[in-house]
Formats: structure tokens, C-alpha cells, sequence
């Protein structure tokens, strides 16, 4: 079990950028790279599309779970930095601020809710949704792309 994110758009993330902003990204490698937003490829590709629009991204940090906030307190990451930006969902977005309070932490993704992965079957299923998002219970998503799946393929009792 674990947590299904979307990504948030690029143009809603850089609204809170400024080209002087000395920025940090951390990306967590388990539920987030399961949904294709987060985990070493996505991170790197933020990155990436960030300094070709001139911004400086100076840190680039891949957990194994952003939520564990051990993790988070143990990191290195560079001194001075003014934005970090969170390829998280919900918990592991609040774990980073409270371990780092004087920076501000910026939301990459949107959390959904609870996940099934099945590796074996290549899929994802939003089994406990977060209120804003119950119509969307049961959604199939595939897995490490996060796109959705027009068919079911995990035939799994979906709780209320």
C-alpha cells in the first residue's frame, strides 16, 4: 500500500520559482516513481527543463520515502537554499517542511489517496481516496507511468 500522486503542472510549479532562487529537489523512490512522478527519472527531468528555463537547481536528493523523516534529517543537502520542491505526496511534502522550516517546500504532486500495486500485472489501483477525489476510487493507473488504464485489470472489492 502506498500513495497515488499525479503530477502538478510545470507552469504551476515555476510560478513559485524565481530565477534567483537557489533551488533543491527531493524526490522519493518508492510510491511516487510506482505512479511516474517522482523517483530518479522524473527528478532529473524536472531538473533539467528547470535549468534550461535559467533556473539554478543546485541540489537534486533521491530517498527511499520522503514520509520516513529520518531520512529527510540525515540528508546533506547544500546551505542557502531558498526553494525546495517536493516530487512527494502529502506526507513526505510535510515531512520535508518540518525538516526544513526555514526553506520553503513547494508541492509537485497532487495526492490522490491510497494505493494496490501489482507489479505482476503492471497497474496501480486507487483503492481510499481523499474526499476532493471519491469518484475516482477504483481508477487503474500504470504503474511506474501513471497513466490511466481505460480497462480494469485488478478485480479488487473497493471499500466505501
Amino acid at each position: 500500500m502506498g500513495a497515488v500522486t499525479q503530477r502538478k503542472p510545470f507552469d504551476e510549479i515555476k510560478s513559485h520559482l524565481k530565477k534567483t532562487d537557489r533551488i533543491g529537489i527531493i524526490s522519493c523512490n518508492t510510491c511516487v516513481r510506482f505512479c511516474g512522478t517522482g523517483g530518479l527519472e522524473r527528478m532529473e527531468e524536472l531538473a533539467s527543463r528547470l535549468r534550461k528555463e535559467g533556473y539554478t537547481v543546485e541540489e537534486e536528493l533521491l530517498v527511499t520515502a520522503a514520509c520516513i523523516r529520518d531520512y529527510i534529517e540525515r540528508a546533506r543537502l547544500s546551505k542557502g537554499l531558498t526553494k525546495v520542491i517536493a516530487l512527494t505526496c502529502d506526507a513526505g511534502w510535510t515531512s520535508i517542511k518540518q525538516a526544513l522550516p526555514d526553506v520553503e517546500v513547494i508541492k509537485a504532486n497532487e495526492t490522490l489517496g491510497i494505493m494496490i500495486v501489482s507489479p505482476g500485472n503492471g497497474v496501480l489501483k486507487l483503492m481510499k481516496t481523499y474526499k476532493k477525489y471519491k469518484n475516482r476510487a477504483g481508477d487503474e493507473f500504470g504503474l511506474l507511468t501513471g497513466e490511466p488504464k481505460k480497462e480494469k485489470v485488478l478485480d479488487l472489492e473497493v471499500p466505501k
